[in-house]
């Protein structure tokens, strides 16, 4: 369930009913079923576990960490290379550079972040005057 906080039983009346069904679900299935929650860690805190101390016994947290410089920077070239952009180096460590400075901070979606900086790439090359849609190709 991405966004899980969204459910709010203590602030949403729909959420409610459907809390109480994961809770009961989580425990009577749980040799057949699994149930992931997804979503930021203070707000499922704050709004799930919050309604019930029992919700969170039942299920085991796992953060994922926001991407490293290096990481982001193989995003970028892997993107480039899927759709057929040329991306010399020098232009994945700049964005991956100023990517990495947006991580650790609400909201920021790592490969998500990469994704838009690379379609707003796109756009800003075809909106050149000297576009060459035969020769994909960002440049400094």
């Amino acid at each position: 369930i991405d966004e899980a906080y969204d459910l709010d039983p203590k602030g949403d009346f729909k959420g409610k009913p459907i809390v109480s069904e994961l809770l009961v679900i989580s425990e009577n299935q749980r040799e057949r079923l699994s149930i992931i929650l997804a979503g930021y860690e203070d707000e499922i805190q704050e709004k799930l576990y919050s309604y019930n101390e029992g919700l969170k016994s039942r299920f085991e947290q796992v953060v994922f960490e926001d991407f490293d410089q290096k990481e982001l920077k193989t995003v970028w070239l892997n993107l480039a290379k899927e759709r057929g952009w040329e991306s010399d180096d020098r232009i994945a460590t700049v964005v991956s550079k100023r990517l990495s400075k947006l991580a650790n901070r609400k909201g920021f979606g790592n490969a998500r972040a990469v994704r838009k900086t690379f379609e707003a790439a796109v756009r800003s090359a075809m909106a050149r005057p000297d576009w060459d849609g035969q020769r994909l190709s960002f440049r400094m």
